[in-house]
């Protein structure tokens, strides 16, 4: 019993903002966009005739989950949701955050050995239980490679017969975002830093075109700093020269934060796309959190 009730805290959202009058009937009409990991699970809905915001849930989670339990998260929230449980999206967009991605150069790019690169990047074969997709990223002229667990994508895919559905590794909207970001920005160089529990992804654009884009992993908010203070060295960039936007599970008073100002003088909390609208019901919600499933929508407009 206390199993069970554990299981119905946890799939509570620890976020709930929208517009109570949409329904069921504007559905055809709007993108749901998810984002998934080991940690959470978060959607928003979008207009698409004005490109407006107007639901965000987001449920997260203690602990690290596995396959089956975020699965069982998913089908629970799906399925008891009357807006989730609805198959008529006019598109379905679904982010995959993991630590598995390659970003192939669109001249080299081979979809027959996609499998390859995958297994390259990870040091180890990708698993039997996981399926290998790829996308398109035009802006950075190169193809994302990453897997999703055959569990998820199968059941998704059936859940969702009657939408367009995408699927992305978490990086594509990050990269895109971040360009987009510097394209509004009168600056040479930035890096965006879009922090999770215990890993962080770095993407440095300059000149309005990606230099880097990697995943780490940290445990001290001095190893942090380091870490990107040694990519930018291997770029010869300097700190001082550089400015630094931060995304995710941050906030101006955390300790990463904090420590990153001691070397980066240009260090600021970032915004939400700017592009997308925002209902008055989703205005007060932290853009730079929700950075990356929000633009997980722009990937494909």
């Amino acid at each position: 019993m206390a199993h069970s009730e554990n299981q119905v805290i946890e799939i509570i959202p620890s976020l709930l903002a929208g517009d109570t009058s949409f329904d069921t009937e504007a559905i055809p009409f709007c993108t749901l966009c998810v984002e998934v990991d080991e940690r959470r699970i978060r959607f928003c809905i979008v207009r698409d005739e004005n490109m407006e915001c107007v639901w965000l849930e987001d449920y997260g989670f203690d602990t690290v989950l596995s396959k089956d339990d975020v699965f069982d998260r998913l089908k629970k929230i799906f399925t008891g949701h009357l807006l989730w449980s609805s198959n008529s999206w006019k598109n379905v967009r679904i982010s995959i955050n993991s630590h598995a991605f390659s970003l192939i150069p669109t001249l080299v790019f081979d979809e027959k050995v996609i499998g390859s690169y995958l297994s390259f990047a990870m040091g180890n074969a990708v698993p039997a239980d996981e399926k290998v997709l790829y996308h398109e990223v035009p802006l950075v002229h190169a193809s994302n490679v990453f897997s999703i667990p055959v569990l998820w994508y199968e059941w998704m895919i059936n859940h969702f017969g009657s939408s367009h559905i995408t699927f992305y590794h978490i990086t594509s909207p990050l990269i895109i975002g971040a360009l987009v970001s510097h394209a509004e920005q009168q600056e040479l160089r930035i890096a965006s830093v879009y922090f999770e529990k215990d890993f962080f992804t770095l993407i440095i654009t300059e000149s309005e075109q990606l230099v880097l884009c990697n995943r780490f992993r940290f445990s001290q908010p001095s190893e942090l700093a380091y870490i990107i203070l040694f990519a930018l060295s291997q770029l010869n960039f300097l700190a001082e020269e550089i400015k630094v936007l931060c995304y995710g599970e941050v906030s101006a008073g955390a300790d990463t934060f904090e420590e990153l100002s001691r070397f980066f003088p240009n260090l600021l909390i970032g915004n939400g796309p700017t592009t997308l609208k925002y209902n008055k019901h989703c205005g007060d919600i932290p853009g730079h959190r929700y950075f990356g499933l929000f633009n997980t929508y722009l990937v494909s407009s």
